[in-house]
Order: C-alpha cells, then sequence, then structure tokens
C-alpha cells in the first residue's frame, strides 16, 4: 500500500508508558480505562512471592477523585467551564517575572465544535489572551491553552483573572445557560525576592553528545549529575537506534526536568524526561530515555504511524516498559489476570485504556508480528500503517496486515492469543504485573488530588524549544512541595523500590497506607503514612528537603538537601517514642 501524506495521527506528544504489575484486573467484559472511577481499593495484603500455594490479590481499581471524564452523574449537555479545570502554570505558586500560560479545560456538548468557541482571558478586566478551544485532548476535555500570555513582572499582590467561554454568545444550541460560562480567580503574585537562590537564578545550562544536544536547568539533580547523564543519554540513543536498524539523521534535543510529568516523559521534535531525585513516578529512567529515542528515531522511516503500533514499538525497543522484560511472557500475564482488551477496541482508542494494559499489550502484539514475520518486513508494515487508510485505525490494521503478510487483524490476534496460552503461567510475573498496575494507578490518584498538573490525560506539555526561549524554566522544575506532597511521594518511590526488588508484599502495604490517605483526604489516619509524616515534618523543620525513604522498623535511611542546594546527604534517624530522631 502506497504511504499517503496526511498528518492525522501525528499527536505532538506520545506518552511514555511502563509495565507494573497491581491488584487492579478487571472483568474480562470490561475494558480498564485511566479515567474510571470505582469501588474502593480493598485493604489487602499481597502474597509472598515463594509462596506457591497463596492466592493472588483482589483485583480492584481504586477509587479515584471525580473528574469532567470519571463521574456517575449524567452527562452534561451546556457548554461550560469550572475553577478547578483552570490551570496556571507555572505551578503550584506565581512570582513576579513569570510567564504565565492559562489552560482551560472546558465541557464542549457534541453538536458544538470546540473550535467555534471562544475563550477570553482578563486580568484585572485587561484582556491578556484570546482564542478558541482546540478537539478535545486524551481525558475529553476540549482544551484552550495560551502560553506564556501574562508577564507578571512587577506584578506583585493578588490580580482578578477572568477566564470566558463564548463571550460573544454566538453559541446557541448547546449552549442554553450563559452563566456556566465563565470562571473567577484570584491569583497571587508573590515577591521573587521569596524564592530560593537556586530558582530565583536558574538558567538553562547546554551540553552536547555525539547523538544529542542535552538541555537541564541550573541547580537542579540533573544539573549535579550532567556527566553521567550524558552517558546514559549516548547509550540509550544508541540502544534505540540499533533496536530499529536506523542510524540517526540528526542531533536529538533531550531536555531532563526536574518535575514529574505524566509517565516520566514524552516526545515530539526532542524529548523531554523526567529526573529528579523525588521521582514518584518509577525509577526507570534508562527505559523512559529509550523509549522516548525510539519514538523520535522510527519517525525516520514512519513519519505516519498510527498510535498503537507507535507506543509497542517504543516498548519493544526498549525492552520493556518501566524496565527490562520478557514481553511475551508479559502479555501471557496481562491475559491470565483479565485484563486482556480486544486488539480493534484498543487500537481504534487506544489512550483511554488503562496505560500499562495499553503499552503492554501493544508491545505484545509487535513483538509477535516480528518473530513470526521477520523484521524487514515487520519495518515496512509498520511504515505503511496509516490512519487515512481506512475510516477506523484498526480497519487499517486489518487492510495492511492482509496486505503484508495474508492474514485479518482477527486471524493475527487469535494466532498471538493460542501461541501466549502456551507459554507456562509464571506466577512471580502474575504477581509482578497485577502489583505494578496497582502502583502506577494510585500514583495517578495522587497526581489526580495533589499533582493535578503532572496527570498524563489532561497535563500540558510544552514544547521545550519554545519554552527555552519564550517561557520559564520554573514550567519544567517548580511542582507542588506541601508536606502532604513529599510524603506521599516518597512512600510511593518507596513502593517502587519494593517492587524492583520483588518484594510485593512490602509494596502492597506501601500501596494501602497511600490510599487510605488520598481516601480520606489527605488525613493521615493510617499509622504506616503518619510515621513517614511525622519524619518529613521533622526534616522539614530543620530546613530539609526529603527526597528518599527507606523505613525498617523503628530505622529510617534518609536522603535529604539542604536549603538552596541539589547536593544530597545521606541521614539516619531512629524512632524515640513518637518522634523520629537523628542518630548522624
Amino acid at each position: 500500500m502506497s504511504r499517503k501524506f496526511f498528518g492525522l495521527i501525528a499527536l505532538f506528544v506520545l506518552l511514555v508508558a511502563a509495565g507494573c504489575g497491581s491488584p487492579t484486573a478487571l472483568p474480562t467484559s470490561n475494558t480498564p480505562t485511566e479515567a474510571a472511577s470505582s469501588t474502593n481499593l480493598p485493604k489487602d495484603t499481597a502474597v509472598a512471592p515463594d509462596n506457591p500455594t497463596a492466592q493472588l490479590p483482589p483485583t480492584n481499581t481504586p477509587t479515584l477523585p471525580a473528574t469532567p471524564t470519571a463521574t456517575a452523574v449524567a452527562p452534561q449537555v451546556d457548554l461550560s467551564l469550572e475553577e478547578n479545570n483552570i490551570f496556571l502554570y507555572p505551578v503550584p505558586a506565581i512570582y513576579a517575572g513569570d510567564k504565565v500560560t492559562f489552560q482551560v479545560l472546558a465541557h464542549v456538548p457534541e453538536n458544538v465544535d470546540p473550535r467555534s468557541v471562544t475563550v477570553h482571558v482578563l486580568v484585572d478586566y485587561q484582556d491578556v489572551a484570546e482564542g478558541t478551544l482546540s478537539s478535545p485532548n486524551l481525558a475529553g476535555n476540549a482544551v484552550g491553552l495560551f502560553e506564556w500570555a501574562w508577564d507578571t513582572t512587577d506584578n506583585v499582590g493578588e490580580h482578578l483573572v477572568h477566564v470566558i467561554l463564548d463571550r460573544f454568545d454566538t453559541v446557541s444550541a448547546g449552549d442554553e445557560n450563559k452563566d456556566n460560562n465563565q470562571v473567577m480567580l484570584t491569583v497571587a503574585v508573590r515577591d521573587p525576592l521569596e524564592l530560593p537562590p537556586n530558582e530565583r537564578n536558574a538558567t538553562w545550562v547546554t551540553a552536547e553528545t555525539d547523538c544529542c544536544n542535552v538541555y537541564v536547568v541550573s541547580g537542579t539533580a540533573a544539573y549535579r549529575d550532567l556527566p553521567d547523564l550524558l552517558v546514559k543519554v549516548e547509550t540509550a540513543v544508541d540502544q534505540a537506534a540499533a533496536s530499529l536498524e536506523e542510524e540517526l539523521n540528526r542531533k536529538i534535543d533531550v531536555y531532563l526536568i526536574d518535575r514529574v510529568i505524566g509517565q516520566g516523559g514524552y516526545a515530539g521534535n526532542a524529548i523531554v524526561i523526567s529526573y529528579l531525585d523525588r521521582q514518584y513516578a518509577s525509577q526507570g529512567f534508562e527505559q523512559v530515555l529509550v523509549h522516548e529515542a525510539v519514538h523520535i528515531i522510527d519517525r525516520q522511516f514512519a513519519p505516519d504511524r498510527i498510535t498503537f503500533l507507535a507506543e509497542g514499538m517504543a516498548v519493544w525497543g526498549s525492552g520493556g516498559h518501566y524496565k527490562p522484560e520478557n514481553i511475551p511472557q508479559r502479555a501471557a500475564a496481562l491475559v491470565a489476570l483479565q485484563q486482556y482488551v480486544p486488539l480493534a477496541q484498543l487500537i481504534d482508542n487506544f489512550y483511554p485504556v488503562q496505560h500499562e494494559v495499553g503499552y503492554l499489550e501493544s508491545a505484545g502484539f509487535v513483538d509477535y508480528l516480528i518473530n513470526t514475520y521477520g523484521w524487514p518486513g515487520f519495518k515496512q508494515f509498520y511504515a505503511d500503517v496509516a490512519a487515512a487508510d481506512a475510516p477506523t485505525m484498526s480497519q487499517a490494521m486489518d487492510l495492511n496486515l492482509q496486505q503484508y503478510f495474508g492474514v485479518t487483524l482477527a486471524q493475527a490476534e487469535a494466532d498471538w492469543l493460542a501461541y501466549l496460552a502456551t507459554l507456562p503461567e509464571d506466577r512471580n510475573m502474575l504477581i509482578d504485573l497485577q502489583t505494578t498496575i496497582r502502583y502506577f494507578n494510585v500514583m495517578r490518584y495522587y497526581q489526580r488530588a495533589y499533582d493535578p498538573t503532572a496527570y498524563f490525560l489532561t497535563a500540558w506539555l510544552p514544547y521545550p524549544g519554545s519554552l527555552k526561549t519564550e517561557g520559564n524554566p520554573a514550567d519544567l522544575t517548580r511542582h507542588p512541595q506541601g508536606e502532604v506532597n513529599v510524603t506521599l511521594e516518597v512512600m510511593l518511590q518507596a513502593a517502587d523500590v519494593a517492587l524492583r526488588a520483588g518484594d510485593y508484599n512490602k509494596a502492597n502495604v506501601l500501596l494501602d497506607s497511600v490510599t487510605r490517605v488520598l481516601d480520606n483526604d489527605g488525613v493521615f489516619i493510617d499509622p504506616l503514612a503518619a510515621s513517614y509524616l511525622n519524619l518529613v515534618h521533622s526534616l522539614t523543620g530543620q530546613g530539609y528537603e526529603v527526597h528518599q525513604v527507606r523505613l525498617s522498623g523503628d530505622r529510617a535511611e534518609v536522603q535529604v538537601s539542604g536549603a538552596n542546594t541539589a547536593v544530597l546527604t545521606p541521614l539516619t534517624l531512629v524512632l524515640s517514642g513518637q518522634n523520629w530522631v537523628l542518630s548522624n
């Protein structure tokens, strides 16, 4: 099939995904979704992997906070806007001198074209931005994005911000209630002298390797570790190029940022990867680097590849999702856990499916096609499947599978599932995958409650080249750092460490504890979570920022940094009564 030029499916961002197991299997009749809310997660404890008679943990999905795409009430039929769906960047605070970006997530009825809905942003009754909504994002919201629209230089104090949809009432059908078309916010702009010196003086720093131009912000963990990171970047890009049997045709721009966004990385014309000491969204830095490098390199021969294949290829090319994995065995575990999604359904609606499930399943199918038909033939097929080939992407897959390999999508799926059924069950793999999915579900539950601008379905993912010249380093470094954030993040990080070590009991106990805090609106009634909070509170009061905590009984090994520095210092504390006391 000859390739056609159509720019249909080139989402600017290809979000990185990873594989982690969790007690979150859904019934076979349902599709696991990222936005779905459900019943409360039981306070279960995972079985130890060396117990051959133990049962797998229950498979429930944790309750997620309400969002426009996850609600039990009847769907809205009126154009509307809510305060909690307006985000101002940098987050969580704005300091004079910042250039503010406005992200507006609106509800638009199906009969209204988002591009016909105007958006106006006013500050102190003066227009600062105007435009229209765009097509829905991955979570189903129509988005108005106004990057670096308000220069706050010399604007210390409180300001009144109005965001107005359809200001001149041009939308009639679908906007019967005009009263819910605008939101008014009081926004504080703080004195820049309150910023830590390292952020106040932050600048972009550039380094170069054979493959890449690497950008970091001064005073961050990436800046501190830059020499080692340059080696890791070069190694990752080499691995990606080798897996695709493709030579680089240009240098890749790589931005290493000091905050979590989505799954820890994204790629368009450049790569953006989270690198920070309190990385609560998985420690798979090298894996994410390779994944995003695959996204860049495969566009050299497949500029129009579809999402399902692109994400499957990135996981396959990096040898796993968030860590090295046996992809066929992982896919077989996915089926055994009743998380499998019919391929046509997944291909046509990829991103709303539970993140780890979708990425792992697509990688498994890519792996099967490559092993069955060989890399050269698959590479040609991969490059030629395009959204414009048929009315739906699954039909485009079906058409190209028949042309290249003489099988329909249904036949290929049946053959693949039959192959997976021949693989011996790996009980340890089942528990690992189950706990992984749970870990990431709880992580996203945390994001939606306490770090919403990091949540991948709605996050603003700026093009870093423009940000570097027009925006603020703070857009990619500043993030919420209240005690509740720090405490839950170090607990999530500890759960990831336990998961990677195969200590599923410990990982699930930590996830239980985090979930109880989230279910109780941030109240630390759980004894384990309260112990972490007391530790964070004590060290914060002594001027430290806590990045990593390893609790073992009444002893804690902690990594902290001091004020205005990214240098890590190890501390040991012991529990004395209810108080944590430094022992070194």
